[in-house]
């Protein structure tokens, strides 16, 4: 494991994630509408097999993420291969469905795209650990690797233009995937043949129960949970904010979305830097501080207050950026306190079940946020600004980044701690650690108690 990555092993590392980014808006707000508008499905059926192809996608991330921890070698990259060849026939499935059978289109297209896009995703989450020992270096990786996934995202945000040209909601998803196929297969080649294997340390295959005994994993997942939480409140609310709060049209909602994500893409370089200098959690909760800071007056703003509004789009823009980098860097370093603390390869299945968090994330956001709004009797055809939805929009993020931060207080891997345990990593590789006895002084107490020694 090199500690210092050339720039083509970085780029070839994060190209991946731009075609991996391209399907979000067309899977997420596209396909539902063309199953409703030209498949002629009811709203409710599409909704219920869409979140019964989600809960198997859930179930099925630990399950690969534990698989993938007892897999070395060509099998390894191999999984990449099996992931695409199942996401091609799963969207080929979604855009061409057959009308008497679009349900089970809809579903297994569903599902198998789902299985394909894991397949990808948590290997290729997982590999950062392979790539260097060193954490600045990984969180260069990936601070490349969000860029361009925040850039396929601002592209998938970009394909409803073509509706507007006179194209098809099935000529737009067909050009979705005519590229992301065509980008996935060639940098996914790319990041097959230019970087080495991921290596093992010869240890025993993990357990489930061991991660329940890894406290730093546990208060990781539960931060990283909650702050998706706090991050998905605002995205499925922020439509509604611009028309019903702001009074703008709903053309207005593309200017926003793009100044958010270019204010993202723009601090992942500060990000970055500030993470060589300082405490990865210090950044991560000071982060978490500065968007609430902005959120706040979100309450207070009125119709026409859009100057106001894109400030604030500006700095939780910024905050975004560290939300992106940070904590998969941290999760990273928590990896690797696992193997030395339990000698064992849990890798894969800390990261998918870091993964699972996410897509629990996103469903609990939108259960809260519609949920609450429902409960507030929220009008969207009333002319008056409401304050239930201002409030549920930027007071209940808040709430969710508050328990984040307290989650992290005091978290007791830092970035001295992280380099300690390196060094003994490398020792234990190198032969002149033979038992774990030869530890005599641990880097942390124990990842129940978390106190340095």
């Amino acid at each position: 494991m090199n500690s210092h990555l050339p720039k083509r092993a970085v780029l070839s590392y994060a190209l991946p994630a731009l075609p991996l980014a391209i399907p979000t808006v067309a899977v997420y707000i596209l396909l539902p509408t063309f199953y409703v508008e030209e498949v002629g499905m009811s709203l409710g059926m599409v909704g219920l097999l869409l979140v019964l192809a989600r809960v198997l996608d859930v179930i099925s991330d630990p399950l690969i993420g534990r698989w993938l921890d007892h897999v070395q070698g060509k099998l390894f990259k191999l999984t990449f291969v099996a992931g695409g060849l199942l996401c091609i026939p799963g969207l080929w499935l979604l855009i061409h469905p057959d009308p008497s059978t679009a349900a089970i289109s809809l579903f297994a297209g569903s599902a198998l795209l789902y299985l394909g896009w894991t397949l990808i995703q948590i290997p290729y989450i997982t590999w950062i650990t392979h790539l260097s020992s060193d954490s600045f270096q990984r969180s260069r990786a990936i601070s490349y690797r969000e860029g361009f996934s925040l850039l396929g995202l601002l592209l998938s945000a970009c394909l409803p233009l073509l509706a507007l040209m006179g194209f098809s909601t099935q000529a737009v998803l067909q050009s979705m995937m005519l590229v992301t196929v065509l980008l996935g297969a060639f940098f996914l080649y790319r990041l097959l043949s230019d970087l080495p294997t991921p290596s093992y340390l010869k240890m025993a295959q993990g357990r489930w129960h061991d991660i329940k005994n890894n406290r730093l994993a546990i208060r990781l997942i539960a931060a990283w949970l909650l702050n998706g939480i706090a991050n998905g409140i605002p995205a499925v609310l922020f439509p509604l904010y611009i028309t019903s709060v702001l009074g703008n049209s709903p053309d207005a909602r593309g200017v926003f979305i793009l100044i958010y994500f270019i204010a993202a893409c723009c601090s992942l370089p500060l990000w970055l830097y500030l993470s060589r200098r300082f405490d990865k959690v210090l950044l991560w909760s000071v982060a978490m501080i500065l968007a609430i800071c902005a959120f706040i007056p979100a309450v207070f703003l009125t119709p026409g207050d859009n100057h106001a509004f894109v400030l604030i789009c500006i700095l939780t823009g910024f905050a975004f950026g560290a939300d992106l980098s940070l904590p998969h860097a941290i999760q990273a370093e928590v990896a690797d306190w696992d193997k030395f603390r339990f000698k064992r390869e849990h890798t894969g299945l800390l990261f998918a079940l870091w993964n699972a968090a996410t897509k629990a994330a996103l469903a609990l956001a939108a259960l809260f946020a519609l949920g609450l709004l429902e409960l507030s009797g929220f009008d969207a055809q009333s002319a008056t600004p409401s304050l239930s939805l201002a409030l549920i929009y930027a007071l209940l993020p808040c709430v969710f980044k508050s328990m984040s931060i307290l989650i992290l207080w005091r978290f007791p891997l830092r970035n001295h701690h992280h380099r300690a345990l390196i060094r003994r990593l490398n020792e234990r590789t190198s032969g002149s650690l033979h038992h774990a006895g030869s530890l005599t002084k641990p880097v942390l107490s124990s990842a129940t108690h978390g106190r340095v020694q």
